[in-house]
């Protein structure tokens, strides 16, 4: 198909993606760019932002409580599709978060964002993994290149609607971390199901 040109918006239902097609085999793949069906992931090359609704209403720590570590909500998965001419990526590097919250936990409860390879950690269970949002990331600076002397602060879930967290952690992870997770940070043992918060993660595959 030759260049087509259009007076109107093009529309899809099923999202949108540029292909590359091998010269000499003939293969095609999906890995230049590539907006999804719901629009909640862009793919740009090795660049991604990514979007995730979160919600604490399957939580259950009206009944047992939550400890320093246990998940809240597994989000959802990272893409780490990379173009083809470029190497398999190896690690995972995380630009920028924001969290915004839309409704209050209502209990005190901090947490933080972890990268597992790991999927299908229930809520109230220890979640192991690399965490890349919260007070235990030491973030790095752009302008220095170097580990900054201060750390971030954990997420405050039962902060007041509209609220929000930004964090510009500039840390990795192994590529096979691809399952995101909102975890636990201070013991809980009281209702938090009405918490709700979005994810918006900017990150780069290499």
């Amino acid at each position: 198909m030759g260049n087509t040109t259009f007076s109107g918006p093009v529309r899809s239902e099923g999202g949108f993606k540029t292909i590359n097609k091998s010269t000499t085999t003939g293969a095609v793949t999906e890995t230049g760019f590539s907006v999804n069906s719901t629009g909640q992931l862009i793919s740009m090359g090795t660049r991604k932002i990514q979007s995730f609704a979160g919600t604490l209403a399957s939580t259950n720590a009206a009944g047992t409580a939550y400890a320093d570590g246990d998940c809240l909500v597994e989000l959802g998965t990272l893409n780490v599709d990379a173009p083809d001419d470029l190497v398999t990526p190896s690690k995972i590097f995380i630009h920028r978060a924001l969290i915004g919250i839309t409704t209050a936990a209502g209990q005190t409860l901090a947490g933080n964002l972890a990268l597992s390879a790991t999927s299908g950690t229930a809520t109230n269970a220890a979640v192991s993994g690399t965490e890349i949002v919260g007070a235990g990331v030491t973030s790095f600076n752009e302008q220095l290149s170097a580990t900054q002397s201060i750390t971030e602060i954990d997420i405050n879930f039962n902060n007041s609607a509209g609220n929000y967290h930004i964090f510009v952690p500039n840390v990795t992870a192994a590529v096979a971390n691809v399952h995101l997770y909102a975890r636990a940070t201070t013991t809980v043992n009281a209702d938090i199901t009405a918490g709700r918060f979005t994810v918006e993660l900017e990150y780069s595959v290499y």
